[in-house]
């Protein structure tokens, strides 16, 4: 039995001269030759995707996909399950292309074939309904990636999965229970804030996944926050004064967030220049 996945990531375009195949992840490959593209998106998908949907993949700048046989999954795995777990793969992978660089994509349609090549075929889609924003809270941008950024995305995504797999901190355990990983806590709501569109939302959960990473007690937590990533940035050239005090401001900010009150009008205008700052 084969199981075959169909998909692309929206608002992201590969760049270069380099069109071989890259594989993401084992079961991810990003494929942009246009003669293999037209191969894998022929006619005989296109009343299982639609006109529409069909025309979106065949003309799409990469496609994603898959044909992967039973050492993957169950023969009696169904397509819709199949694809489930699948997109959790990309999902991953979106969550960390964060590190390469600041983006918004998306995962809007995936489909999955689960065929013996001869008489059986069924068919599934689904999709990742949450869009990526930008760091000031746009939304539908593209970002170019050329090969270097998917080298270093693949490399990254392993680490950060492995880490997370070793430090019981995936999608299936509780962030909240003491066993889970600053890193993995950090990251969720690093997640969190690339999937609201509010700068002030942004730079709260941005603030949250500081406290993640530095802090080791609730008092004055703030003032003690900002020097110990004043200090922790002073190797990589970020002047420790000028960190603290604005570390200190995002606070402020998140204080606001928090409990429920309004900025000036004045300062919201400067919002997203705010969380861009943050968020590098």
């Amino acid at each position: 039995m084969h199981f075959k996945f169909y998909t692309t990531l929206r608002f992201m375009n590969v760049i270069g001269d380099n069109f071989d195949d890259f594989d993401l992840l084992p079961g991810v490959t990003l494929i942009r030759d246009r003669a293999k593209i037209r191969k894998i998106i022929n006619k005989d998908i296109k009343p299982f995707t639609g006109i529409i949907e069909y025309e979106h993949l065949y003309n799409a700048n990469h496609i994603i996909f898959a044909d992967l046989k039973d050492d993957f999954f169950q023969p009696s795995t169904k397509s819709n399950v199949a694809l489930m777990t699948w997109l959790l793969w990309i999902d991953m992978l979106i969550n960390t292309s964060w590190f390469i660089k600041d983006n918004g994509m998306l995962c809007e349609i995936a489909y999955c074939n689960k065929t013996d090549r001869k008489a059986y075929s069924e068919w599934s889609n689904n999709s990742l309904l949450s869009l990526f924003t930008m760091a000031s809270g746009y939304r539908h941008i593209d970002v170019e990636f050329n090969r270097s950024d998917l080298t270093k995305w693949a490399d990254i995504n392993h680490r950060v999965q492995t880490h997370l797999y070793n430090n019981n901190s995936t999608i299936f355990d509780s962030f909240v229970d003491s066993k889970y990983s600053r890193y993995g806590r950090a990251l969720s709501f690093i997640r969190s804030a690339k999937r609201d569109f509010d700068p002030a939302m942004k730079i709260s959960h941005y603030c949250s996944a500081l406290e993640s990473l530095f802090s080791t007690d609730s008092s004055e937590l703030s003032h003690k926050l900002s020097e110990r990533i004043a200090i922790f940035l002073k190797p990589y050239n970020f002047d420790p004064i000028t960190t603290f005090d604005e570390i200190k401001s995002f606070y402020n900010i998140r204080s606001k967030v928090t409990h429920g009150d309004s900025l000036r009008s004045s300062k919201v205008g400067k919002l997203p220049e705010e969380s861009i700052k943050l968020d590098n």
